[in-house]
Order: C-alpha cells, then structure tokens, then sequence
C-alpha cells in the first residue's frame, strides 16, 4: 500500500501575505486543491493523511470535502518544525514495513502523475528516493563573504518532494533523529544517517515549491502555458507482402512499409512530436525493446507517450506527409477519424496535408513515405 502524506501546517512567511500560501488562489482555486488533486488521481496512491495547522484545519477539511477527495482518510495537525509534522503524519499511519510513505508539500501544486508515480516505484526497489533536479548553476561554498571551495554542479542535485520511503525505514529513521535530537529539513537525510541508499528521481521542472510572490506568478505561467512538439518519421517500401498502415488505417492496395514495427510513419511522427513537447525521449527508446518482445502495433507504443503526457491536454495535432502515393487526401478524413479515436481528441483537431514535393526527393519518387506531426499541449 501507498499513503501519501500531504504537509499543509507551514505558515508561508516568505510569501509576504496575510493568508495561508496553500489556500492562496491560482487559477480561481486553492494551491493545496491542485496538490491534493494529483495524489488523489494518481492510481499508485491508495490513502492520504493531510497534515494542517490549527489556523487553516477547517478551511483544509471544507475543501476536501467540497472536491470530494475520497482518498483523504485523516487530517492530523502539525508540529513546530516540518520534522515535526511528517512524524505526527507518520504516527496517523497505521502501515505495514513494506508500504510507502510519500511525503510531499501542498505548496508543490504541480507535480506531475509521472514523477509521483516513479518516486513511489524506486522507493519500492531501494527502499527510499526523491525527486530532484540536477543544478544548473555552479554552486561554491563561502564563508563571511568569502568563497571556500567551488563544488563539483555535476555532481549536486536540487531536492524537491515528493519523497518516498518504506514505512519502516521511516519509522526507525525519524525515531532515531528525535532520539538523537536531529533535525533535518530534509526527509531521505534521515534515511541516509541510517546508512542506507536513497535514490534520486529526476523531476518534472514545473515542480516547484511556492515560496515567493514570484513562485506564485511562475506557476502561472506554467498553468496557462503552451508546450509544441515536432516529430518526424520516414520509411522505405518494401517488397515483402506486408500491408500500408497510416495513422492506423490500413490502406488498401498498396505496398507497407520497411520497418521492425508495423511501419506506421503517422503514429511514430506523432509520438516522436509528444515526447519532444514534455521533452522525453524519441520513440526508438521504447518500441526498440518493445520490438524485441514481440510489440510490432505502433498504437501499443503511442500509448507510452499518452501516459507520458497525461497531465496535460492535446488542443491539436497536425501532420505533413510527403509521398507520391498513395494518393493521401483520399484518405485523410478516415485517417484523422481512427488517429482520434486511439487519441482521445475530436477528429476537427486533427490536420492532415500532403505533398509529392513535384518528385525531388526519395519520397516524392514513390520510394517511401515521410511524415512530420505538430503537436499543442496545454495543462489540465
């Protein structure tokens, strides 16, 4: 079992507001409604204790019931450090030495599905992990204004939360800071002075803990904004009586295309252009291997990026194929029907135009078929 501890006992001091930062609106709704919304529809997470402090507890309870959070089974009250808290979120917790206890801060509202859920999957298999960023800046240590030593950026890593730890690792990790009278900021460093591995998760950029004004008006920008990708693929015909698949419509009649795959140039242009847009990897790092275990459907592969990108919403996609056959407006609108229906998007958000590029290239020779996809994602 999975149970998520949810940390909304902080006072937010640094935002320079009167109010509780978690209950501070973004986009017309509470910070914390966003944080809580993602564990509870993320199918890895069975249970959530919600940890408040006195001053937001009834405001935090009439949320979670007004969004009908199902997951939340308690809300418990923080103590006077964040150690404090998750201890009290711990205690809340009747687990089991294999569950995982995720911790994470409600002032985190954009952590995405994906990296919650590898978070959860690594603590499983090393018993703890964290999602982080590697630093961008060169870090150096300085003492009274003076700089000491200029540390290895390679090496250095920006912890974030979600942080995921088996529960009886946690339990003996936080006994023995409070016993040792230890405090830490940090959750898996207390794993670590037990001496066991922790992991990094690399996390998703938009992941970022609303400190300032100027977190506020970033996360934002995050909400509202576009992300476009490009993909592109190309295949040879072959002589091999194998059957042309376009956008995962068989095309009568016509010869299919060289490939390990079924050779589908729409379907592998459009995974190619939804991984660049989250910027994920290109398709031949998963069909590869996907291949080798018998996956030749391109729809079983486009599904890896539909997972990928599942916290956000296709606004729409468009394809240019250049070939000179077969003749692809006279099956455009057929091809814009199924990519809707593996796609989950309405076929008028589907474009489909085509050129024989008068002959010029392989392609336009009727030696193969190549297609390019564009893609607008926009948050849910």
């Amino acid at each position: 079992m999975n149970i998520a501890i949810i940390l909304a006992a902080g006072k937010g001091t640094r935002m320079d507001n009167k109010g509780d930062k978690i209950l501070l609106s973004l986009m017309e709704r509470p910070v914390i409604t966003y944080t809580l919304e993602a564990f509870e529809k993320n199918p890895d997470i069975d249970r959530i204790v919600v940890v408040a402090n006195k001053a937001n507890e009834k405001e935090v309870k009439a949320l979670i019931k007004k969004e009908k959070f199902t997951k939340v089974e308690k809300i418990v009250q923080g103590g006077r450090e964040r150690q404090d808290s998750v201890h009290n979120g711990l205690k809340a917790i009747n687990g089991k030495k294999e569950d995982i206890v995720v911790i994470h801060n409600a002032a985190n509202p954009l952590v995405s599905q994906q990296t919650i859920s590898e978070t959860i999957t690594t603590a499983k298999k090393y018993g703890a992990a964290v999602a982080a960023l590697p630093a961008e800046d060169t870090i150096k240590e300085v003492e009274n204004n003076t700089v000491v030593k200029t540390l290895q950026r390679e090496k250095l890593w920006r912890m974030q939360t979600p942080q995921a730890i088996r529960f009886g690792i946690a339990k003996e990790a936080f006994e023995k800071a409070y016993k040792e009278r230890y405090y830490s900021t940090d959750d898996v460093a207390l794993v670590e002075r037990l001496g066991k591995e922790v992991r990094i998760v690399p996390s998703n950029k938009e992941n970022i803990k609303l400190t300032t004004k100027e977190d506020m008006a970033l996360a934002q920008l995050f909400k509202t904004s576009t992300k476009v990708g490009i993909g592109q693929d190309s295949h040879r015909f072959t002589d091999k009586k194998k059957p042309l698949i376009l956008g995962g419509l068989v095309i009568p009649n016509e010869k299919g295309l060289e490939a390990d795959s079924d050779g589908d140039v729409l379907l592998h242009a459009l995974f190619n252009a939804l991984s660049q847009a989250i910027g994920e990897k290109s398709l031949g790092h998963y069909a590869t291997p996907m291949f080798r275990n018998g996956v030749t459907d391109s729809k079983e592969y486009l599904k890896i990026a539909l997972e990928k990108i599942k916290d956000h919403r296709i606004n729409n996609i468009g394809f240019m194929i250049e070939a000179k056959r077969p003749k692809i407006d006279d099956y455009a609108d057929k091809m814009k029907e199924s990519i809707s229906q593996i796609m989950g998007v309405h076929p008028r958000q589907i474009g489909i135009t085509a050129t024989s590029g008068e002959g010029l290239s392989e392609f336009g020779k009727g030696k193969g078929i190549q297609a390019f996809a564009v893609v607008t994602l926009v948050p849910k």
